[in-house]
């Protein structure tokens, strides 16, 4: 397809977040390499995106993809209720790393779900890391007091 065609069928067929759909004037991307990402038709944008919704290493990174690869290879799902190596690991990382006693997290897809989760449990002062990989945390005196949603 071409930038324009992907342009047209996006405003036509895809909602989006901010301006109206008529309004709407996304940058037609067909691939990514490095920092940059190209039209169909080749014209090279340096991908500013970083901080915005996610950490930009580099498109294509070949270390990336080799983790992403052997993780898919291992174990390509597991339900928030499994316990995962990786997910185990990863907590007892953050917990040496997060301030004070923050040294329970709660992993989700997303910033929504962690907040919609965070409610329902009952949790809504618990303080929020925003990174979709890490969601809510909650320290030691904040679990003492709610023993029910350990």
């Amino acid at each position: 397809m071409t930038g324009d065609e992907i342009v047209a069928l996006t405003r036509k067929h895809t909602l989006t977040s901010g301006p109206p759909r008529p309004k709407v004037d996304p940058i037609p991307v067909a691939r990514a390499e490095g920092i940059y990402f190209y039209t169909p038709e080749g014209k090279r944008y340096i991908d500013f995106n970083s901080q915005l919704m996610s950490v930009n290493a580099g498109h294509g990174e070949p270390r990336i993809i080799k983790a992403i690869h052997e993780q898919l290879s291992t174990l390509d799902y597991a339900n928030p209720f499994m316990a995962t190596e990786p997910r185990a690991r990863l907590g007892a990382t953050l917990a040496e790393l997060c301030p004070g006693d923050i040294d329970v997290f709660f992993f989700t897809n997303g910033g929504a779900e962690a907040n919609r989760e965070r409610h329902q449990a009952g949790h809504a002062s618990s303080p929020v890391v925003t990174r979709s990989w890490l969601a809510t945390a909650r320290t030691r005196r904040h679990r003492r007091g709610h023993r029910a949603h350990r």
